[in-house]
């Protein structure tokens, strides 16, 4: 006769909820870094149009007690299907803010007033385009959740599968 340890189900409770919330993480963060890698993949098959910068120029702001913050502000111009149309995303997240003045001044340097750069406009959505791609690396990193997922998975194939009696409970009473 077996006996079974008093909270045993609740032990078991436990851990399937853990299990449960590391597998669930693992699905979010994996579900995450998918769907920047598509986002960033989709860039690229947008059609390629040539694009004038109408405007570049080094852009600041200071919140109080914190350090100055540079970005660069741009607009360009482009023709797509006949239409004219002005943007200034520099990449899908837009121009982002930096703490390093001479990043953004060389990024500046990179796209002068009355320059010619190639643009990717959103076939679906002309008034969208970009001038560079956000980078796809989020693809390359998806085997980090998956980790996650198995682990979960293992937990929960512990804490349910079936256990085997030890021998001794098997033979039969000595007399």
């Amino acid at each position: 006769m077996s006996q079974s340890k008093p909270g045993g189900r609740a032990g078991k409770w436990f851990l399937s909820l853990i299990a449960v919330s590391i597998m669930a993480m693992g699905i979010l963060f994996g579900w995450l870094l998918l769907r920047s890698y598509q986002n960033a993949a989709a860039t690229r098959d947008w059609s390629q149009q040539q694009a004038v910068i109408l405007r570049s120029a080094v852009e600041q702001r200071q919140f109080k007690g914190s350090p100055i913050e540079y970005r660069l502000k741009l607009l360009y111009g482009y023709d797509f299907q006949g239409m004219s149309y002005t943007s200034e995303k520099l990449s899908p997240r837009g121009t982002k803010w930096s703490k390093n003045e001479e990043v953004v001044t060389e990024l500046a340097a990179k796209y002068p007033a009355d320059s010619s750069h190639t643009a990717w406009v959103n076939p679906e959505s002309p008034a969208d385009a970009i001038l560079e791609h956000d980078t796809k690396a989020a693809g390359y990193t998806l085997w980090f959740p998956i980790l996650f997922i198995v682990a979960g998975g293992g937990m929960l194939w512990g804490v349910f599968r079936p256990r085997k009696l030890p021998l001794d409970s098997c033979s039969p009473p000595t007399p």
